[in-house]
């Protein structure tokens, strides 16, 4: 039986990284400016996070899914060899280059659909996320890009759904939780002349991204929450997809049940501070710190104060998880419907 299991992040330094994720959130060291992520849960080979204290202290996340993937991720979702997801956060000094990720069974590499909850902003910080009408992808790789990307206000506690194939790009001033596929794949359509170490522009992408991006103008990248009450704490569903469904837990009264439905369930807080009780055992959580709940523990109980906020995700079975619950608070079709994002 696995216990619940908090790992140690792997910090990445970044071009437009900053100091940001040591303000914020303790990570990395004072008066180092160039962190930019800060990588929570992964099993990629160039940023694998392992498990920070207890029996299991300092094993991979990868050794785990190798030992008994059906516990850590429950027999409804079949070992393909790596964890299904990975969790970042992100602190942006200055904009990231515009971007694009493929989609499911592209030839071009793995599949990335992502979303963002913005845990701090600048005032006046904007998100580059779709395209306006008119574009093109020559437009997009040129100096004038700016007149294809479509700007949306970003404020602490927006959430941001980035299927595959949008164009997007992260700016500056912005503190944010990314959940996605677990794919390290880019395609760099514009980095806005920025040069590397050596002087060098960084490499672009235009032909791939060519490919993928989606040049169609949409709307519902920005996901309005919808919530209920529970007993002991209120519950926002943010988002949800085929791959991933992100809940936040706020208002906190009581110690609240999270029953896992033999699904693995991750959380991290992202205001105040929790623990997790699964028994005897209490795992504490400060500001920034990830835990994972593996599918083999029936049930946990979250004690955390009013001023909590925790980030929940799992992978949802969208109808029984997503859909039933949010009519069965009163919430209607249409408003539902926003949840999964742009229509397509």
């Amino acid at each position: 039986m696995l216990p619940v299991l908090k790992f140690r992040p792997v910090l990445m330094p970044k071009p437009w990284g900053g100091d940001g994720l040591w303000r914020f959130l303790k990570k990395g060291a004072p008066g180092d400016d160039r962190v930019g992520e800060s990588w929570e849960l992964s099993d990629r080979p160039e940023g694998e996070t392992s498990v920070a204290g207890g029996v299991l202290d300092r094993v991979r996340l990868t050794d785990l899914m190798r030992r008994d993937p059906v516990a850590l991720l429950g027999p409804d979702l079949p070992p393909k060899g790596h964890f299904p997801l990975l969790y970042k956060f992100i602190s942006a000094r200055e904009k990231l280059s515009v971007q694009v990720h493929p989609g499911e069974g592209s030839p071009l590499g793995e599949a990335k659909t992502e979303c963002w909850y913005i845990v701090d902003a600048a005032p006046g910080a904007e998100i580059i996320v779709g395209v306006r009408e008119g574009a093109t992808l020559e437009l997009l790789e040129s100096p004038d890009c700016e007149r294809a990307l479509r700007r949306l206000p970003a404020r602490r506690g927006d959430v941001f759904h980035i299927p595959a194939g949008t164009v997007h790009a992260i700016t500056e001033g912005l503190l944010i939780y990314e959940l996605q596929q677990n794919s390290d794949t880019t395609f760099r359509l514009y980095d806005w002349g920025r040069v590397d170490a050596a002087g060098m522009p960084r490499a672009l992408h235009t032909r791939e991204a060519g490919q993928v991006a989606d040049l169609k103008p949409r709307t519902g990248y920005k996901i309005p929450p919808l919530g209920m009450d529970h007993a002991s704490h209120r519950e926002d569903f943010l988002v949800a997809c085929p791959w991933f469904a992100l809940k936040k837990w706020t208002g906190f009264k009581a110690p609240a049940p999270l029953d896992t439905g033999g699904r693995f369930h991750v959380l991290t807080v992202v205001a105040g501070e929790a623990s997790i009780r699964n028994g005897q055992e209490l795992l504490p959580l400060r500001l920034g710190d990830t835990a994972l709940v593996p599918a083999c523990l029936e049930s946990v109980r979250v004690e955390a104060g009013p001023a909590a906020e925790i980030l929940v995700s799992f992978i949802p079975d969208l109808e029984r998880d997503v859909r039933a619950p949010l009519r069965a608070a009163g919430h209607d079709a249409a408003s539902i419907e926003k949840i999964f994002g742009p229509a397509r």
